[in-house]
């Protein structure tokens, strides 16, 4: 009984110490009653620096509070000069209130960054880029006045009062916006209603916050689950990133309290990240063709930072910890790009969009139809942007095949388009929202495989092309097919293969049976049977003109992007593509990517397989076969039947199908209807002693349209 007593007493006074500890521990902190400081210490806590001012403050000028190299005056919508001064500030703010700064506490200081809000505050700059009024600069200033309220002395009142209502004044309203550049006006809105404590600007500017996170069919999250900016344009990564920095931000901010993010628009997010936005990077670098005019911007592939998100989702959704958890150890660097990658194959519907993964590489499409808007070339960014919305294609092992290549690209010659040759990149009719001219474009999928197809015809700038071009997609291997390719160009047109940075070791060609090294410079070539690159194979079927390209290509970032540097970039690039010569009438190209082949002896071994059977490549009909797994990938561009031996099919209209023998008597269709007519199609499969017929249902599918259907054909 004593003992128990003891035991009862040590218990006691241990829950005393750890309670004096807690309180000790969060002195500084605020109680639960106040949740505008509770929100103000996250924001202090996210932003925290300890920056080095000395530079800027040789810029300051004691007399007025402005800075001598700063033009006060510039308008100019890109890397806008003004904001400079914000920035400054925001740092001598940091720098006011950290203990470990020299200048903390410095009363010097603390008056020019008075001053120098006065300053701001009367010169009153504006630019004539909208984003810069309403989001950047409201947001710096708004986390800059969070981080005075912790200083040793407070900025006077008045002025806190006169920055804060001229956020408020030239910030926008965040419901006048979609995706995330609502998001981003919401946020200086929160920082607002914190500082003046006001609940009704929270409530507002949170419900515009979240708002956003549903499925819709304007700017947003699709139905497909990929995302639009700027209309219908595709933008899982540029904006994608603005939306997630931004809603799991303030996400993390609102944890625990009354104000947190929804359970159903946190499930939403999280299946958008874990399945699209983070299934377009590969190891450290995101797929070009996803980044909108962004591709165009030096560093913009590579997305260590995005690990910050899914630090914050493993916090936020703890049921996907161990999948975030993954994706950090791959952008950290801290394994490699196939880490803890499954097989999954995801055509976006609504998109125009194809993204086909696999542990050892990631391959994708990128198209345009007149349901989706072309690349945006914008505020003099991304300026040689034309061709990439047609059928453009990434083929990436580890991730890094592209990286920074941009200045130095041949924009005619964009991997994976057909396209004549010219002497300048035309640039579309208008800088925003231009649709695209496809009216069949689309893909079938049942998840692990999967066929797209791209109708591709253009007339504008007198390019006059037009191809049928598609793409069958198996484990090891993508069949890609162009039929019905005609122009009337006066220049060379190409179907480029890739165009990607050269590696160390030179690339290895296969001609009858003999192989070479491919050295440095231009070639041509006859009908080869393959070539190797970068632990990547190409097998070229015969009777086609192949070019290679293997040597120093230079050019600037101020090309293709007027904010930047006019400075000379020179990379070696190797480029692949077949030549189909000057106005070709009914040309075709075929070839196979075997991505992970290290060796030639690899790919020996590989085309000794022999699975893959290129069964038909017209203007109306495109057919692969797996011989191994037994898929046959049709593409119907309309009404028609295809017969390979004993198995006929039949549909009365263009679609895309998957079709597997279960037995002899069962079969199993995918089918997508590319042209989202929104009307049935009807396919019969004949063999021998048996025949089936299906009619696949797509009325009144609305914004599904394209989706794949899946039946079973009974063969009686």
């Amino acid at each position: 009984m004593k003992n128990k007593i003891h035991l009862i007493i040590l218990l006691f006074i241990s829950s005393i110490i750890s309670v004096k500890a807690s309180v000790a521990t969060n002195s500084n902190l605020p109680g639960n009653e106040d949740e505008f400081e509770v929100l103000m210490q996250k924001i202090r806590l996210d932003f925290a620096k300890n920056p080095s001012i000395d530079e800027s403050l040789k810029k300051y000028n004691e007399t007025d509070g402005s800075f001598t190299d700063v033009d006060y005056g510039s308008i100019q919508r890109t890397k806008w000069p003004p904001l400079e001064h914000v920035d400054r500030l925001y740092d001598f703010a940091f720098a006011y209130t950290n203990p470990k700064n020299k200048y903390y506490k410095d009363e010097s200081l603390f008056t020019k960054i008075e001053k120098g809000l006065e300053y701001w505050h009367e010169r009153n700059p504006w630019c004539h880029n909208w984003w810069y009024n309403q989001i950047a600069e409201p947001q710096r200033l708004g986390v800059l006045l969070i981080q005075m309220r912790i200083g040793e002395k407070h900025l006077n009142t008045e002025l806190e009062n006169k920055i804060l209502e001229r956020i408020k004044t030239d910030g926008g309203d965040p419901a006048k916006w979609t995706g995330a550049n609502r998001t981003d006006i919401a946020l200086h809105w929160i920082y607002r209603a914190c500082l003046s404590k006001n609940e009704t600007d929270l409530k507002v500017a949170l419900e515009n916050v979240y708002n956003p996170i549903v499925y819709t069919t304007k700017e947003g999250f699709q139905h497909d689950n990929s995302y639009f900016q700027h209309g219908r344009q595709l933008y899982i990564g540029g904006y994608g990133d603005e939306i997630l920095k931004g809603v799991t931000q303030i996400a993390m901010y609102t944890k625990g309290t009354q104000y947190a993010i929804p359970q159903d628009k946190l499930a939403l997010l999280s299946k958008f990240m874990r399945e699209t936005y983070y299934a377009t990077i590969r190891g450290q670098y995101m797929l070009f063709d996803v980044l909108g005019r962004g591709v165009s911007r030096p560093g913009v592939t590579k997305k260590i930072h995005t690990a910050l998100f899914a630090k914050r989702m493993i916090e936020l959704d703890p049921d996907h910890a161990n999948e975030f958890k993954d994706i950090i150890a791959r952008l950290d660097g801290k394994q490699p790009a196939h880490y803890a990658l499954t097989s999954k194959h995801t055509h976006y519907f609504r998109g125009d969009y194809t993204l086909h993964i696999r542990p050892t590489y990631a391959f994708d499409v990128r198209m345009a139809s007149t349901r989706t808007a072309r690349c945006e070339y914008g505020n003099g960014e991304n300026l040689k942007t034309y061709f990439m919305s047609d059928g453009c294609t990434n083929i990436v092992v580890d991730g890094d095949e592209y990286a920074e290549i941009f200045p130095v690209w041949n924009w005619t010659r964009i991997p994976g388009t057909t396209a004549p040759q010219l002497d300048e990149i035309p640039m579309a009719a208008s800088d925003w929202q231009t649709p695209g001219t496809s009216t069949f474009a689309g893909g079938v999928s049942d998840s692990l495989y999967g066929a797209s197809v791209y109708s591709y015809t253009d007339s504008y700038a007198e390019i006059n092309t037009s191809a049928h071009k598609a793409w069958f997609f198996f484990d090891n291997e993508i069949v890609c097919l162009g039929a019905g390719i005609h122009s009337t160009s006066p220049h060379p047109v190409f179907t480029t293969i890739n165009q990607c940075l050269s590696s160390t070791e030179n690339p290895i060609i296969c001609q009858k049976g003999k192989l070479s090294d491919i050295q440095e410079g231009t070639s041509d070539y006859t009908s080869p049977e393959w070539i190797l690159h970068n632990k990547i194979g190409y097998i070229l079927p015969k009777g086609q003109q192949v070019f290679v390209s293997n040597q120093q290509q230079e050019g600037n970032w101020y090309n293709i992007n007027h904010t930047t540097s006019k400075d000379i970039v020179r990379k070696k690039v190797f480029t692949l593509g077949v030549n189909h010569g000057i106005t070709p009438e009914q040309a075709t190209y075929a070839y196979i990517v075997v991505p992970g082949i290290q060796t030639a002896e690899n790919m020996r071994g590989y085309l000794q397989k022999n699975n893959i059977e290129i069964l038909a490549n017209t203007e109306n009909v495109q057919a692969v076969r797996n011989k191994k797994t037994d898929i046959w990938q049709m593409i119907f561009y309309n009404a028609g039947e295809f017969t390979h031996k004993d198995m006929t099919v039949k549909v009365d209209k263009g679609c895309a199908l998957i079709i597997k023998k279960i037995d002899k008597d069962k079969i199993k269709l995918h089918i997508a209807d590319p042209a989202q007519t929104q009307t049935d199609i009807t396919v019969k499969i004949d063999t021998p002693k048996r025949s089936g017929t299906i009619n696949c249902d797509f009325s009144n599918s609305d914004i599904y349209a394209g989706r794949t259907q899946a039946f079973y054909i009974r063969l009686k």
